[in-house]
């Protein structure tokens, strides 16, 4: 009997591995990549339950308070004195000990926090200010501790918002009442972790073009929204300069001049509630 004739049979030639090796690789590269498709919707469903129980909350405040629609008002001090009253407190930024980017009070405790956190009383959850797909953390006490909101209220709406430019041409939305068509209106985004500071997300749609505030770009090139109607979506962009690469831990230049970016049109008109920017 010839044994090495047989055992030469039965063995793998060079060409057949490397066709099993390639068939292996190709394996594992469609199986990550479906997992990665399966933790991006996963984290988009939940950004957009998240989405809907704020705005849930939000739409509960202005019924028991005669339609009027709860504070939005920028700056650092936001939500932290009387005469400076916020949705939420806290300006967020990535500097060591800022407790602002920590402290879930300034989200929903409104009895510690009396001028924010006025939609605490209705949504209880301080997790669902959050996107899960914001990993953004900040040093405290030389520790890096996960940051608690990546959500902004939209500067078109709110009981003492104001527009970008002075004297603008669109209007402000201080009751429910005054909103013409509220599945065109968003109230709730998230915003990129290198724009976000204070609750509140600024566009101008007095300038052609113009991003003031960056929104999130984390869902697979899109980001999540709820509007008036209480749909939430997810939107997607279509211009590179919409999404700049996140450098985790530094900040994002803002108010930039974006020409012929008409992800920032969407942004203007579905914050102004008008057919057009400009």
């Amino acid at each position: 009997m010839n044994f090495t004739k047989r055992q030469s049979a039965a063995a793998f030639t060079f060409i057949e591995l490397l066709v099993v090796v390639s068939v292996i690789c190709l394996l594992v590269c469609v199986l990550g990549a479906g997992t990665a498709v399966n933790r991006t919707s996963s984290n988009g469903f939940q950004c957009l339950n998240n989405l809907r129980q704020l705005l849930a909350g939000w739409k509960m405040y202005a019924d028991d308070n005669a339609r009027r629609v709860v504070y939005n008002l920028d700056g650092t001090g936001a939500g932290k004195s009387q005469g400076s009253e916020s949705w939420v407190a806290g300006w967020f930024d990535f500097t060591a000990n800022n407790t602002d980017n920590t402290n879930i009070n300034y989200l929903i405790r409104h009895d510690l926090t009396p001028n924010g956190a006025y939609l605490g009383p209705y949504v209880k959850s301080a997790s669902i200010f959050k996107c899960p797909a914001d990993k953004s953390t900040v040093s405290i006490a030389g520790g890096r501790i996960p940051r608690v909101r990546s959500v902004s209220l939209n500067n078109f709406i709110g009981a003492n918002s104001r527009s970008w430019t002075t004297g603008s041409r669109y209007p402000l939305y201080r009751n429910l009442d005054q909103i013409r068509s509220p599945a065109t209106l968003f109230v709730f985004l998230d915003e990129r972790a290198d724009s976000i500071n204070d609750g509140l997300f600024w566009t101008d749609p007095d300038t052609q073009y113009q991003m003031i505030d960056f929104p999130m770009s984390q869902h697979d090139s899109a980001g999540a929204f709820s509007f008036v109607d209480g749909h939430a979506e997810i939107h997607r962009w279509s211009d590179p300069r919409t999404m700049p690469p996140l450098q985790q831990g530094q900040l994002l230049f803002l108010n930039v001049n974006l020409p012929g970016d008409v992800d920032v049109t969407w942004l203007q008109q579905h914050a102004s509630q008008v057919p057009s920017a400009n």
